[in-house]
């Protein structure tokens, strides 16, 4: 690549707009170019007469192109003047439209670098040699992500924003669960704010003579088991059926299960069956591999596998197998049964918890008789696929991601902003 090449390539601009380019690099490594443009034909915006030159003004422009390297340009603009309305203005450029500092290629590349979860506002400061402040301005300036249209499904979920300046410490999040595009995040969770939220939502949007608004969108709810969107569901989308997010009930009855190996744990006085139920926790885990190849253990002086742990404290300990065999059945009837099978199977479940005499399960069995119809609503599948928030977990580890990185965020407007700009590929900046 030659050098003019070089320049124009920097500059974005083409060899026949230069009229002159000189450079310099200083002793820090920073480079300036001195630039002057080629002189048009200029019209008169008013009169469409044509214009003379009027005179030249230095403007000292940032121009980040170069990652951690400045560059400065020192842009000799020409301003014309109409000898007959005697108006003036200055000649269009490739760089900036507007009366700020930085070129519209810093604009583009700051914005665009800010789109990576990894990025944050300080590491694109330092990268482009501007400051902090700059970033922040520049960001909250040219990106503002509107609120996407209610979905058909829509997944709502919550994550810990303990930073914000808001006056909760989790932020709702609303997702469309056939697209997975984030609808909205709202600052807090609490039942007054989301009441609040989509009363503006059925206002703005309602039509009064077919009596509906964008809230009918909503045909399905899916929610983890927070009774405030429950409520909030039954309110405004009294037609929408509401579904128990299957992944949260799984993790209520796996706890619970702990609870039992726990409680088996602490009743016994044999060190041997406390280092089984400590070290071999995993044989209790659902589909694991219990056929492995015997293994010699000094704790029980022979060769055992998996399996054989598991039978050994299973005869010890006859809660934690009852127990065991009631977390299974529970897990294949989550993932084999259907809309159609599953309300007779759930009730079969049901008193099989509550007959189970284990203490540990009331708290399971209690979340089965209370969710029961939403527990059923959440085994429709759309587009082949089964209503959850898997999209929403897979979306919460991302904003995890954003806000370790960041070591906080407290701006909550610039925290959602920046949230739904990193997760939604469409949602873009405007220059």
């Amino acid at each position: 690549m030659s050098y003019e090449d070089f320049i124009t390539t920097i500059l974005n601009v083409k060899p026949n707009d230069l009229l002159s380019v000189s450079s310099a690099v200083q002793q820090d490594g920073s480079i300036i170019l001195k630039v002057k443009l080629t002189s048009t034909l200029m019209l008169c915006p008013t009169c469409k007469s044509p214009t003379k030159v009027h005179g030249y003004y230095s403007r000292k422009l940032t121009h980040s192109t170069l990652a951690n390297r400045s560059c400065v340009i020192y842009y000799q603009q020409r301003r014309y003047r109409c000898p007959h309305c005697e108006i003036s203005f200055c000649e269009p450029n490739p760089f900036i439209d507007t009366s700020e500092r930085l070129t519209f290629e810093t604009k583009f590349n700051v914005l665009t670098e800010l789109k990576y979860c990894e990025a944050t506002y300080t590491s694109v400061a330092k990268r482009y040699n501007l400051s902090i402040s700059t970033v922040l301005r520049l960001f909250d300036k040219h990106v503002d992500i509107q609120r996407k249209t209610l979905p058909k499904v829509l997944s709502i979920d919550e994550h810990y924003l303990p930073n914000s300046d808001q006056c909760s410490k989790y932020c709702c999040l609303f997702l469309d669960f056939l697209t997975g595009e984030m609808i909205d995040i709202l600052p807090s969770r609490k039942k007054s704010y989301l009441v609040k939220y989509l009363s503006e939502i059925k206002i703005k949007t309602m039509d009064r003579d077919k009596n509906i608004s964008e809230l009918d969108n909503v045909e399905y709810v899916s929610i983890d088991m927070y009774d405030i969107y429950r409520d909030v569901a039954n309110i405004f989308f009294p037609k929408a059926k509401v579904c128990a997010d299957s992944f949260h009930v799984l993790k209520h009855l796996t706890d619970d299960f702990r609870k039992v190996r726990l409680r088996c744990l602490r009743s016994t006085e044999s060190e041997t069956y406390k280092y089984l139920l400590t070290t071999f926790k995993y044989v209790f885990e659902h589909n694991k591999y219990l056929d492995n190849k015997p293994r010699y253990n000094k704790k029980l002086g022979r060769y055992v596998n998996y399996r054989n742990i598991r039978d050994i404290l299973f005869e010890n300990f006859p809660d934690l197998k009852a127990a065991y065999e009631l977390k299974e059945y529970y897990i294949n009837l989550n993932t084999k049964e259907t809309l159609e099978t599953i309300p007779q199977t759930l009730d079969k479940a049901i008193t099989m918890f509550e007959n189970s005499g284990i203490e540990e399960f009331d708290e399971f069995y209690s979340l089965l008789k209370n969710w029961h119809d939403e527990i059923i609503n959440s085994f429709t599948v759309i587009n082949g696929r089964r209503i959850n928030n898997s999209f929403m977990e897979s979306k919460n580890r991302l904003i995890e991601k954003i806000i370790f990185n960041a070591n906080g965020l407290k701006n909550f407007k610039r925290t959602r902003n920046r949230l739904l700009y990193c997760l939604n590929p469409n949602d873009t900046f405007s220059l």
